[in-house]
């Protein structure tokens, strides 16, 4: 064989084994939720909010975030008061997220469950979209 066709023969092999090892875009998401909660949560709370946990459910390619409320959204009545503001919020962080992007562009769902800082058995709002 020539080096021309050894050269070839090996980067068709190297080709074969990158693309059978790349991971998924649902692993790379489990990963990647895996990772942030590990590495940053609890996070401080940052306009009220702090994220305990990221999770991923592949089976419905569902980001599952984990939120406490405190300060003033820690009341069930201003929650409830502005109920769609508050999802307004949560979803325009989803959609300015440059991380988030390639999952909101494949259809991925985004899932926030938020519990009271006061009363952590308390979920105060619980959306999707």
């Amino acid at each position: 064989m020539t080096n021309k066709g050894c050269f070839i023969s090996i980067f068709f092999f190297l080709a074969v084994c990158f693309a059978a090892c790349q991971e998924s875009m649902e692993e790379r998401a489990a990963r990647e939720a895996y990772n942030y909660t590990r590495k940053f949560c609890p996070t401080p709370f940052v306009n009220c909010i702090r994220t305990d946990s990221v999770v991923f459910d592949g089976r419905t390619r569902t980001y599952l975030y984990y939120c406490t409320f405190g300060d003033v959204l820690d009341d069930s009545e201003v929650i409830s008061a502005n109920r769609q503001k508050v999802e307004d919020i949560l979803r325009s962080s989803i959609r300015q997220s440059t991380t988030m992007k390639q999952y909101v562009e494949a259809g991925f769902h985004f899932r926030y469950i938020c519990r009271s800082e006061k009363s952590p058995s308390v979920v105060l709002i619980q959306t999707a979209f």
